[in-house]
Parts: structure tokens; C-alpha cells; sequence
């Protein structure tokens, strides 16, 4: 108990000091840092107070934001990293990757690797973020893009569709995207008495089901947020 709350303290201390360097005085600080990372300031009080030590997402985005690194407000590193009024450097940006990984909405997409690449990024500003993701930290939000047409009308092929990957199991019915034995998929999960119902919106698909004997093959990669309709005209 001492351990941590002297850890508490001395991130509290490494965090004051890396804000000063990058141009955010006290006053006021807690109340931008709050703005920017979509807490309220009660939250970033604690972790001034030494009260607390925030999660890995939302250490990860208050080191960015600053412009030093989690190793260092952890006391992992001795060096802050941060320019002088980084602060005042800093857009309002909320950058979505896109991952080189399509989901099926179809009979399912066969995995090939484990390793996924980030092709780029998507960038909001951090209020129409808010609007799309809530509070959710940019580091939960990724872009898969839908291949097949199990999900008409809702999903076309070539979607996009952004996913909260902190989602790691069945939550609630909705869309989700999945990996069942070695597969991707893209399909909506409803939970049918002791069985997950796997349902395509396209009629022609049959659903099938995820049973108590068959739940390991399922790795759930994340919940469907919104998706964004790629669609071509010719003129």
C-alpha cells in the first residue's frame, strides 16, 4: 500500500513538471486537460493529487498530449522528452487508424496473419470525434473495411466501419467483428438461451450459432461503432 501510493505521488510530481515544460501552467490546467482527453476535471485532479494513475489508453493520450511518454511519467525513463510550450504546438486532431484487414460480410475472409499493418490515418477534429466515439480514447477506435454482402442493406462491400476494439468479448446484441476458428468475420451476434446466434441482414445467408462446446473458436476483435458508405458513380 505505501508502494503505490508513493508511485501515485511520483507520477503526480513527473506530471506536474513534465506540464510546466510543455507550457500548461496550474491555473487552468486540469480544466484543458479534462477538455482535451474528454474527462471531466475531477478525474485529472486525482492524478495531480496523486490520488491515481491513469489506464494504459488514457496514459498513453495524456503523454501525447503533453508531449512526453507513459515511460516517463511512470518513472521508467529519466528524460520528459518534451519541448519547450509543446502546448501550444498541439492541434485539435483525433486520428483513426485504418488497418490492412478486411472483415467478411460474407462466408468468412480466411486469416492469414497475425501481423496487421496501419495504412493511415483518419483525422476529426476532437469535438466531431466526441460526437461519433463519445469518450472513447482514439487508441480504441480502428477502421476495418467490410468485404461481401451478407451485411446488406446495412454494410456495402468496401465500407468502412470503425470498431471499439477495447470490446474483447460479447457484451450486448449488436455488430460485431470476429474471428471464429480461422475466419474474419463481420456479422451481427445475438444471444439465443445458451447459444450466440450469428445473423447476416442479407436474407440469403442462413444464421448459424456459436455454441458452449464451440466458444473457444471465437475471438472477438471488436464491437461495431458507425460505418462509413463508400459509394461510386459514373458521370
Amino acid at each position: 500500500m505505501v508502494q503505490e501510493e508513493k508511485a501515485r505521488q511520483d507520477f503526480s510530481k513527473r506530471l506536474a513538471r513534465a506540464c510546466e515544460k510543455a507550457g500548461l501552467q496550474s491555473h487552468g490546467r486540469q480544466a484543458e486537460i479534462a477538455k482535451k482527453l474528454k474527462l471531466t476535471p475531477k478525474a485529472v485532479s486525482k492524478w495531480f493529487n496523486g490520488e491515481a494513475i491513469p489506464r494504459r489508453g488514457k496514459l498513453q493520450d495524456l503523454a501525447a498530449l503533453i508531449g512526453t511518454s507513459a515511460a516517463y511519467l511512470l518513472g521508467d525513463a529519466t528524460e520528459d522528452g518534451v519541448s519547450k510550450g509543446h502546448m501550444k504546438m498541439v492541434p485539435d486532431v483525433y486520428r483513426v487508424e485504418v488497418l490492412d484487414l478486411n472483415v467478411s460480410a460474407g462466408p468468412g475472409s480466411y486469416l492469414i496473419s497475425d501481423y496487421v499493418e496501419v495504412l493511415y490515418a483518419i483525422e476529426f477534429t476532437n469535438e466531431h470525434a466526441r460526437s461519433l466515439f463519445g469518450n472513447r480514447s482514439h487508441h480504441e477506435v480502428k477502421v476495418l473495411t467490410v468485404n461481401g454482402d451478407s451485411m446488406a442493406p446495412t454494410f456495402a462491400s468496401g465500407d468502412r466501419l470503425f470498431v471499439d476494439i477495447s470490446v474483447r468479448h460479447f457484451q450486448t446484441d449488436g455488430v460485431y467483428s470476429f474471428v471464429y476458428g480461422k475466419t474474419f468475420h463481420v456479422k451481427r451476434l445475438q444471444m439465443l438461451g445458451n447459444k450466440l446466434a450469428v445473423l447476416s441482414d442479407n436474407p440469403a445467408y442462413e444464421k448459424w450459432f456459436i455454441t458452449e462446446d464451440t466458444q473457444d473458436q471465437l475471438y472477438v476483435m471488436g464491437k461495431a461503432l458507425i460505418h462509413e458508405s463508400i459509394k461510386y458513380y459514373k458521370l
